[in-house]
């Protein structure tokens, strides 16, 4: 089976004054058990700020105010 993969845009779209931080997260194991590991975080500091990202199988994002 082709894994498939999808590119993501997140925008920054609010003029006060946080901050967003997209985590980007995979499914690995850790100590025998598979968990959720952030293996990159790209923080959009202003308004317009904009991020990429690509998501496949055991990929995914959280965005969170900061």
């Amino acid at each position: 089976r082709k894994q498939m993969t999808k590119n993501v845009r997140i925008e920054n779209a609010d003029t006060a004054p946080y901050k967003i931080a997209v985590d980007v997260m995979e499914k690995r194991m850790v100590d025998g058990k598979a968990a959720d590991v952030v293996v990159e975080t790209k923080t959009l500091r202003n308004p317009t700020d904009m991020g990429h990202f690509t998501l496949w199988q055991g990929r995914k994002l959280m965005v969170r105010e900061t």
